[in-house]
């Protein structure tokens, strides 16, 4: 009997693992795109190359995605809250299948810069969606580990790509991904819907046993269940009363309704701090990285250097270091991760300054390939264990429900910019200014973006959603308990009443 029990008790944890399952896989495909300029690149290069590209164009191919991920963006913010999670989920799939087949179909650098382009824009939807459908359909014991799976996912695809690389074309490469991205459309069709977007749009029965069959039934989670349906229950009461409005007063609410949306912490904050993340995590370099790797291993190690074997062995370790994270994010705090990787990570960028420094101006005591191969392994550490994962899941967590699909779509605005200045950028700063120059002034954008985190990001390890929204709202939960049902609250105050009446 003993065992029935504990069975049952772990099947609402595996029912969110092949939730998370649909996720990741569909984001490691993503990862193979990341790291297939790497792989691309170098093959264009060779005199017998069908395609002939211009230094200017092998950057545009690399970088053209973190543009394209920009209207990704615009494109999935409006669709998450009337579609639903799972149909714009499904919706991204097809952009980065179509981009695939085209890297096989294509003979000239338009059709591949088009492609990268379609990819991106897959990318960019699913973005902000991953960390939301995971965020919102996962219990917030295991939500950390959970979340983390994304840049694990991310790890994986990219190691795929540069593994695949040493061994096929880049055709080849470019067909093998797209049967990943195949297989994530399979497992989304049996994905269920998001409680959360149930409950916001009025659905409350269908909404609840799908978050019950998620998280299984106890009194813990009917409390957040409870909680999350008066809060929603409110909201409606308000939006049927402005439906009954002519549509000039709709729009002039509405642009009401953002100038006073702006103004309140739980909205700019998490924005302020997501916009900060994303640029820490472009800027420390991570998909400069995937996407140059082996003309970075050549400029740090020496022309004389592995490129290829180095690659996927740094692959290999960003994979460790990953699954390292997972135990990481359920033991330590968010803020801990983050900012002890952090202090590591601009350390290595100092290390690997001075070395390439030192070795250009013939400073060096003495030469070994051991040296900048361990500074670069070291780096390659931080960026896995904190600055890749902790963004990622702390998107997740960090915005209200009412705000959820417009915040993130805001704020990943910042990683979609970033990555196409990051990986534009650097070709040419390193031809203008040099490597170590160039790494000094990354490493300083890094340090900016962690300093301001510091005094802005709260600690949301084991809380749940709409405690760490209160936190943004300055309440705690003390003030939650003696909360009194008043006429004349702010709408979420109302509904932090509406949850007091429920106990």
């Amino acid at each position: 009997m003993v065992k029935i029990e504990e069975a049952k008790s772990y099947t609402p944890v595996l029912r969110q693992c092949f939730l998370t399952a649909s996720v990741a896989v569909n984001i490691i495909a993503h990862g193979c795109v990341i790291g297939f300029s790497a792989i691309l690149i170098p093959s264009l290069r060779r005199p017998e190359s069908h395609i002939q590209v211009t230094t200017s164009e092998e950057s545009w191919i690399a970088s053209i995605v973190g543009f394209a991920l920009i209207m990704g963006n615009f494109i999935i913010t409006p669709l998450m809250d009337t579609l639903g999670r799972k149909k714009c989920h499904l919706l991204t799939i097809l952009p980065v299948l179509v981009g695939w087949f085209l890297l096989l179909l294509v003979n000239n650098v338009a059709g591949l810069i088009t492609a990268r382009f379609l990819q991106g824009v897959s990318m960019g939807m699913l973005g902000p969606l991953g960390s939301i459908i995971i965020g919102e359909m996962t219990d917030p014991k295991n939500r950390g580990a959970f979340l983390t799976s994304v840049s694990l996912s991310l790890t994986i695809g990219v190691l795929s790509t540069h593994a695949l690389g040493t061994y096929f074309s880049w055709q080849q490469n470019a067909l093998i991904c797209s049967f990943i991205t195949f297989t994530s459309l399979l497992l989304i069709i049996y994905n269920p819907e998001s409680p959360s977007w149930l409950i916001a749009n009025g659905r409350f029965k269908e909404g609840e046993e799908i978050f019950f069959w998620l998280r299984g039934r106890n009194p813990e989670q009917e409390a957040e269940l409870e909680t999350m349906i008066a809060a929603q229950r409110m909201k409606r009461k308000s939006s049927v009363i402005d439906e009954e409005l002519p549509f000039k007063l709709k729009v002039k609410r509405f642009f009401v309704y953002l100038r006073s949306t702006s103004k309140k912490p739980e909205f700019y904050k998490p924005i302020t701090i997501m916009f900060l993340l994303y640029t820490m995590f472009q800027f420390a370099g991570i998909n400069v990285i995937s996407s140059y790797a082996m003309d970075i291993i050549h400029q740090v190690v020496g022309p004389e250097a592995n490129a290829k074997f180095l690659m996927v062995l740094l692959d290999v370790e960003r994979l460790i270091c990953n699954i390292i994270a997972v135990f990481l994010m359920k033991m330590l705090n968010r803020r801990t991760l983050l900012f002890s990787s952090g202090a590591v990570c601009v350390l290595s960028y100092i290390g690997k300054c001075s070395y390439v420094y030192a070795k250009q101006n013939n400073m060096l005591p003495f030469d070994n390939q051991w040296v900048p191969i361990v500074l670069i392994a070291l780096y390659m550490s931080s960026l896995t264990v904190g600055i890749s994962s902790i963004p990622f899941a702390i998107s997740g967590e960090i915005f209200p429900m009412e705000y959820r699909g417009l915040g993130g779509g805001i704020s990943v605005l910042a990683l979609s910019l970033n990555f196409f200045i990051a990986v534009k950028s650097f070709p040419i700063l390193t031809h203008t200014v040099g490597l170590p120059l160039t790494y000094l002034l990354y490493a300083a954008i890094v340090v900016v973006c962690l300093i301001v985190i510091y005094f802005m990001m709260p600690e949301t390890k084991d809380r749940t959603l709409q405690e760490i929204e209160d936190s943004f709202r300055g309440v705690s939960s003390a003030d939650q308990k003696s909360a009194e049902p008043l006429k004349g609250y702010t709408n979420g105050e109302m509904r932090r009443c509406s949850s007091h009446i429920l106990y």
